[in-house]
């Protein structure tokens, strides 16, 4: 395109800047809801359980691919490195602390733009194999790092109960 055409840009070429919110919802939600209608597809194919196993398996090794790109050239060695990574993987979410040292962190998130996603779908047990789940992955690429959950907002709880915490080897 020369510089003196005055062609307006097709609508699929202009930039667009959109917030998280925005991302998980409709229009944009497309990703979202393919995957609940490819996993409901699936388990009418070969049944719940075999269906929940494949969701998982996928979704474990996307994350854990995201992961690796992440931490291979730079392997975290602290839990302070750990939250400096994964200030990106969390922009939808809202909580408080509750507790902080160096080797330990409590929170409990509070708002989460995947669970309502999910939730509004219908589809809270494919959210929770496909997001919240995936959260154990990253002790496999940190020895270090332990994680303990027993609510999630995307399971139906008042929050999402972490302690993440650093034990050195």
């Amino acid at each position: 395109m020369d510089m003196t055409d005055s062609t307006p840009p097709k609508p699929w070429q202009e930039k667009r800047e959109l917030s998280f919110k925005e991302y998980m919802h409709p229009p944009y939600w497309i990703p979202h809801v393919g995957v609940v209608r490819l996993a409901r597809a699936l388990e009418k194919a070969v049944g719940k359980e075999q269906a929940n196993e494949i969701i998982d398996q996928t979704a474990k090794d996307l994350h854990t691919e995201f992961w690796k790109t992440h931490t291979e050239n730079a392997p975290i060695k602290s839990l302070e490195e750990f939250f400096q990574k994964i200030s990106i993987w969390s922009p939808g979410t809202e909580g408080e602390a509750k507790e902080s040292t160096p080797n330990k962190v409590v929170f409990h998130v509070t708002a989460c733009l995947y669970a309502q996603t999910f939730r509004e779908l219908g589809a809270p047990d494919i959210g929770y194999l496909w997001e919240c789940k995936q959260d154990y992955n990253l002790l496999t690429l940190c020895p270090g790092l332990k994680l303990k959950r027993t609510k999630t907002l995307m399971q139906g709880d008042d929050c999402c109960d972490f302690t993440w915490a650093w034990e050195d080897e």
